[in-house]
C-alpha cells in the first residue's frame, strides 16, 4: 500500500477562474456536510478580487483542492488594522491536522488577524482550544416566521414627515452610501463598504431594487435618512420548510442625525412586509451580540436565536479558529 502524501499548501495574491471555482465547489461540499456555509458572502465575492488586499492559501492533496483559507486586510492594509480570515477543509480530509496548518498560515499574517468560525461548530471550538485562541466577537443569526400580519399597513407606518420608496440603481448610490457610512462608522465590515462594493452587490443574481427600501424626508430637497435592504438568496433555505427559501434582513440603518425619531421599528417592518408579500415563510438576520439596541428591536419583533458565528483572536494579541 502506498503512503498518502500530506497535503501541500501554497498561497497566492490572485486566483485564476479555475481556482475560484474549485473553492466554490469545496465550500458547497462543506456546507452540505455541516449545514452551515464556511465562507461568508464577502469572502466568496473576494475570490474574484484583483486588488492585492486579499491573500489566498490553498491546500492540495496531489492535484485536488482539499482546503482553503482567505485573509483580507482591514482598512486597505492600514497599519494596525484587523485582518479578517476564514477557512474551510474538505469533509473527507478533516482530523488530519490540515485545519491547524491553514490556521497557522493565517496566524502568520500578524497578531491583528481575526478568524471567523461560522456556526461555531465543535471542530472550530476544538481547534481554538488546542491553540489557546479566544472568542472576541459573536454574531447572532436570528429568525422568525413571516405571516400576512406583516403586510398590514399599520405595522410599518412611518412617523409624519417621512416616506418610503424603492432604491433606483444609477441614482441612489451616493445617498445610500452616506447613510450607510454614517450609521456604521465604527462597524468593522459594513462601515467600510465603498461604491464599488455596492455596485458589485447590485450585479449579484439575488439583488432586487424593490427589496432595498429607502426612507426619505418629505421636505424639499428630500434626503434619504434610513433604509432597509432585504435579500432573497436561493441558497438561504427556510428552517421551517427546507423546500422553500427564507428572506433576510440584510442591512437596516437610520442616519445618526435622525435616530430617536421612531424610525427604527417601522423601517424594519417595511422590509418584513416586502418579504412577507413575496410569500416567503421565514426571515433571518445577523446582528452583533453587543448591539443591544438592535437585539432589543429584533427580539421585540419576534426574532429568536438560530445560530452564532464567533470571531477568534490569536493568543499573542487577544483570532483564530477553523
Amino acid at each position: 500500500m502506498h503512503a498518502v502524501a500530506s497535503p501541500f499548501l501554497t498561497d497566492r495574491a490572485r486566483l485564476t477562474p479555475g481556482d475560484a471555482e474549485g473553492i466554490r465547489t469545496l465550500e458547497r461540499r462543506a456546507r452540505q456536510t455541516d449545514g452551515v456555509g464556511p465562507l461568508s458572502e464577502q469572502a466568496v465575492l473576494w475570490l474574484a478580487d484583483a486588488s492585492g488586499r486579499v491573500r489566498h492559501h490553498l491546500a492540495y492533496a496531489a492535484d485536488v483542492l482539499v482546503g482553503y483559507a482567505q485573509v483580507a486586510d482591514g482598512d486597505d492594509g492600514a497599519d494596525g488594522a484587523e485582518a479578517a480570515a476564514e477557512l474551510v477543509v474538505d469533509p473527507e480530509h478533516r482530523r488530519q491536522g490540515l485545519g491547524r496548518r491553514l490556521a497557522d498560515a493565517v496566524a502568520d499574517h500578524g497578531p491583528q488577524t481575526r478568524l471567523w468560525a461560522h456556526g461555531n461548530l465543535e471542530a472550530a471550538r476544538a481547534l481554538a482550544r488546542s491553540a489557546g485562541w479566544v472568542p472576541v466577537r459573536e454574531l447572532h443569526k436570528l429568525g422568525r416566521a413571516l405571516s400576512s400580519a406583516d403586510t398590514e399597513p399599520e405595522a410599518s407606518a412611518l412617523p409624519p414627515g417621512f416616506v418610503a420608496r424603492a432604491f433606483v440603481p444609477g441614482q441612489d448610490e451616493q445617498a445610500w452610501l452616506e447613510v450607510n457610512s454614517a450609521s456604521f462608522a465604527h462597524h468593522p465590515e459594513q462601515g467600510r463598504l465603498t461604491l464599488a462594493d455596492l455596485i458589485e452587490r447590485e450585479h449579484q443574481p439575488w439583488f432586487d431594487p424593490q427589496g432595498l427600501i429607502l426612507v426619505e424626508t418629505v421636505e424639499t430637497p428630500r434626503r434619504v435618512v434610513a433604509f432597509h435592504w432585504t435579500k432573497v438568496d436561493p441558497t438561504q433555505r427556510s428552517s421551517m420548510d427546507p423546500a422553500q427559501g427564507a428572506g433576510e434582513v440584510y442591512v437596516v440603518a437610520v442616519h445618526p442625525a435622525y435616530q430617536g425619531r421612531g424610525l427604527g421599528r417601522p423601517v424594519t417592518a417595511l422590509g418584513l412586509a416586502h418579504l412577507a408579500g413575496l410569500g416567503l415563510p421565514e426571515v433571518v438576520l445577523y446582528v452583533d451580540a453587543d448591539n443591544t439596541a438592535a437585539m432589543r428591536t429584533y427580539t421585540g419583533l419576534g426574532f429568536g436565536s438560530m445560530m452564532v458565528d464567533v470571531m477568534y483572536s490569536h493568543p499573542t494579541d487577544s483570532g483564530l479558529s477553523g
